[in-house]
């Protein structure tokens, strides 16, 4: 998450966020709704809708709400500061369920991560993407991993988890025969994953046996789908998936987000959101 300002002082904030560590672990790092309420378990993450909530925020939020969804993933701020988005969030009734936040942000220091994130009532916060530089050879994955092994302790101290977002060129970037992917997970423990399916699938593996290697590391999954006859983005349950499979899998591992979103859309984004919604919840998920 980027371009956040906060007015939680780093005192208060430093404050807050022990008692909040304290509350995450006794709840099993659940976010509050889960918790509470044991309901919110899709999410629709916002990169659905950008283009809406470039030109209305409050607006985007009011109509995702309106198609059912409880739960949102943020990928960028959209000029709001943290005290926005949770107004805007809780006038819609919806739980901030995680976020991405850049590399570049994270280096900037976490302790201001973490008090937007503690406005925000947010325990997952997801590293998106890798630029391409920092990922060449095999020494900048082990960099990579030492560098998020690191902050995911730090952010475990404070009640926050640290997740990776993949997407196709950590399958497709090998060393010693094994995937970068592999590499990065095996030498940050203290990492948790956010397998992106479609992404997960384009990389060459299949999404569900991926996701079973993660028992009780994939709190979060971008649920995505692959159009059956030329591979693009497809509403969930509507493209190749084997959705039985997955959702079996993911019960097992412990998944608790499940995060829909669509990179591109052949209709109306706010449709597919829709439609993904509907068919997950046909197979009892709320």
């Amino acid at each position: 998450m980027n371009n956040f300002s906060s007015a939680c002082s780093r005192r208060e904030f430093l404050h807050r966020s022990a008692a909040l560590a304290g509350g995450a672990l006794a709840m099993g790092q659940l976010p509050a709704a889960f918790a509470a309420t044991g309901l919110t378990q899709i999410g629709a993450q916002l990169y659905t809708v950008r283009d809406a909530l470039k030109t209305d925020f409050p607006g985007t939020l009011k109509r995702v709400a309106s198609l059912g969804y409880r739960g949102v993933q943020l990928s960028k701020a959209y000029g709001q500061t943290a005290e926005q988005i949770r107004k805007a969030c809780d006038d819609n009734g919806l739980t901030i369920l995680a976020t991405h936040v850049d590399l570049d942000e994270l280096e900037k220091g976490l302790d201001p991560v973490m008090s937007n994130h503690e406005v925000m009532d947010c325990r997952y916060i997801a590293i998106p993407y890798l630029p391409a530089p920092r990922r060449k050879t095999k020494e900048d994955w082990l960099k990579l991993a030492g560098l998020f092994e690191k902050w995911a302790q730090e952010l475990k101290k404070r009640g926050f988890i640290l997740m990776y977002h993949n997407h196709a060129f950590e399958f497709e970037t090998k060393f010693d025969d094994k995937p970068a992917l592999d590499l990065l997970y095996d030498n940050a423990p203290t990492l948790q994953a956010e397998p992106d399916l479609y992404w997960v699938a384009k990389g060459g593996a299949d999404p569900a046996k991926f996701l079973a290697k993660f028992k009780k590391r994939a709190p979060m999954i971008h649920c995505k789908d692959m159009d059956k006859t030329d591979g693009s983005f497809a509403e969930v349950g509507h493209g190749s998936f084997d959705w039985d499979a997955i959702l079996k899998v993911a019960k097992q591992v412990g998944v608790v987000g499940y995060l829909v979103e669509q990179d591109k859309c052949k209709r109306n984004p706010f449709d597919s959101l829709k439609m993904s919604l509907e068919f997950l919840k046909s197979k009892g998920l709320k």
